[in-house]
């Protein structure tokens, strides 16, 4: 099955890197579409590299987060003012971390407390998009309670995390083996999150019909492969 699915990839990393490599961005919108572009793709080609060599713990940790930055993608390229979120968001999580300094707490080391002024300076205008939110602003609203729950799950260390890794046959050990479903399922998935990625991003940057064909085609080419190992 593995090497089925390499066979897939292999074609679709050659594909695009010949349309993707010239591409440049041309303002802040751009620039943003093609770093989440750029950070679907890393994370879906290090999914690859940890399949390859067998370590599969990690994997839905990975997977979410791929999930998450390709519905960032494809909100930021149907709305362009949906930076405003990634802003948002971002001083969100430092106004969090810096309300809290403290001298006597050791994680704080390196960091300089910082004056009320500046601390009220970090509050977003507004509140950056719940996940939620988000999912149903790209268009993704069904994945969100199947997909990405399930990825959650898994990602978090909880029940469903610990026994399908952690647990076998009353026995704990640091890495079950792998089901046929479970891997048909994450090839599956990471091969189509970077062609869908890589298809959006082409049709921003306004390529020919015929070549955004040829890039779902490895999508179509994913389904039909999955149907022979179901």
């Amino acid at each position: 099955m593995i090497e089925d699915f390499e066979k897939i990839w292999c074609d679709f990393v050659d594909f695009r890197a010949e349309f993707t490599q010239d591409l440049h961005f041309r303002d802040q919108h751009s620039k943003f579409v093609l770093a989440y572009w750029a950070r679907v793709n890393s994370l879906c080609s290090e999914i690859i590299v940890l399949i390859k060599n067998g370590c599969y713990t990690s994997i839905p940790i990975i997977m979410r987060s791929s999930l998450e930055s390709l519905v960032d993608l494809r909100c930021l390229i149907i709305d362009s003012s949906y930076i405003e979120q990634v802003f948002a968001a971002e001083s969100e999580s430092e106004y969090k971390h810096m309300k809290q300094y403290s001298d006597s707490n050791p994680y704080y080391l390196g960091s300089s407390p910082v004056s009320t002024e500046s601390l009220d300076k970090l509050k977003p205008v507004k509140r950056s998009l719940g996940i939620a939110d988000k999912f149903k602003k790209a268009g993704c609203e069904e994945l969100y309670s199947t997909v990405y729950n399930q990825l959650c799950r898994h990602a978090h260390g909880n029940i469903t995390a610990l026994a399908s890794k952690n647990f076998e046959n009353e026995t704990i050990i640091l890495s079950s083996s792998i089901k046929d479903s479970e891997l048909l399922f994450i090839l599956s998935s990471t091969v189509n999150a970077a062609v869908l990625s890589t298809h959006d991003l082409l049709e921003f940057y306004d390529l020919d019909d015929v070549n955004l064909k040829r890039c779902l085609g490895f999508s179509e080419r994913v389904k039909k492969l999955s149907k022979k190992f179901v």
